[in-house]
């Protein structure tokens, strides 16, 4: 189960409201790129509370990159 943390909405006139924001969850869960009808924004944050691993997300490929 994902955990949503510290959340603030961007809002790009473009692309609509995104959602940036700090997300935990295992290394076994899917790592979201809408979080209801928001889009994750750019450089939003998810750490595996299992691993310790943390990842951005890069909007312009849609994927959470280690780091």
């Amino acid at each position: 189960m994902v955990t949503i943390y510290k959340t603030e909405n961007v809002k790009k006139e473009e692309e609509g409201t995104l959602l940036r924001g700090e997300l935990r969850g295992l290394s076994t869960d899917t790592k979201p790129t809408k979080i209801g009808d928001k889009t994750i924004a750019n450089g939003s944050q998810f750490i595996e509370i299992d691993t310790g691993k943390v990842f951005l997300y890069d909007a312009a490929s849609e994927t959470w990159k280690e780091v």
